[in-house]
């Protein structure tokens, strides 16, 4: 009896680890099914943002590339993700890698005039320049800015993750959507918010989740003054 118990018991098992195996593929062929219908596979997070070196972009001092290299800043680019690419510069670590894995941040040579998130301008004061770099280090990116003089507005804003600025366009490409620009008082226009500050003294620093929304950052008495609003653009 003990052996026919034994056996049966064996059996038993058997017939119930087919089951939950045809549950567990079925289920996969289900969801395999269904997105071949939609033919619109999810956006996976870890697709791969296009980013620059900071010594890869023409014109940014010196002094500001060694802080942005000490801090461990990428430089990410709007534009479509995914791109192959080798590492800026076209370093030897790249050529023995081969091409970037999906989940790898894909670098490449900046040329003059093509990076983008690197800016410059008035932001403190009329008549002193100021720099603006949107620093991204893991999976995030901040607004880091460098001042012509001491300034007491913080020198870095707007910390938010990479993945939520992946959007697709009306032509079904991935794109990085978030770019930093400087805008002064005629660029703004009639934006909520801001009559109480003109005349402006100096500009600002627009960030955009762009064809979306926009967040307009004013240095004033020591503080970031913030006018967010929609942004329509789709550039």
């Amino acid at each position: 009896m003990a052996v026919l118990s034994l056996g049966w018991s064996r059996k038993t098992m058997w017939h119930i680890g087919l089951i939950v195996a045809g549950g567990i593929f079925g289920a996969a062929g289900v969801c395999d099914a269904q997105q071949a219908k939609s033919g619109k596979p999810a956006v996976q997070k870890n697709d791969a943002i296009r980013k620059v070196q900071p010594g890869d972009v023409a014109g940014l001092p010196l002094k500001f590339v060694e802080k942005l290299n000490a801090r461990g800043c990428m430089i990410p680019q709007f534009g479509d993700v995914g791109r192959a690419g080798r590492t800026a510069g076209g370093s030897a670590a790249a050529d023995r890698s081969g091409t970037a894995g999906a989940s790898e941040s894909v670098t490449e040579p900046a040329t003059a005039g093509e990076p983008t998130n690197v800016i410059h301008g008035e932001f403190a004061r009329h008549g002193q320049e100021d720099w603006a770099v949107l620093c991204s280090k893991g999976g995030s990116s901040t607004i880091v800015i460098f001042w012509g003089k001491t300034t007491a507005c913080p020198a870095s804003l707007a910390r938010l993750e990479d993945a939520h600025y992946l959007k697709r366009g009306k032509d079904k490409k991935l794109r990085y959507s978030r770019s930093i620009r400087a805008l002064g008082e005629r660029d703004l226009g009639d934006r909520a918010g801001t009559a109480g500050l003109k005349p402006f003294a100096h500009e600002g620093i627009d960030d955009r989740f762009v064809g979306k929304s926009s967040a307009f950052f004013y240095c004033s008495g020591g503080k970031w003054k913030i006018f967010p609003s929609k942004d329509s653009s789709s550039e």
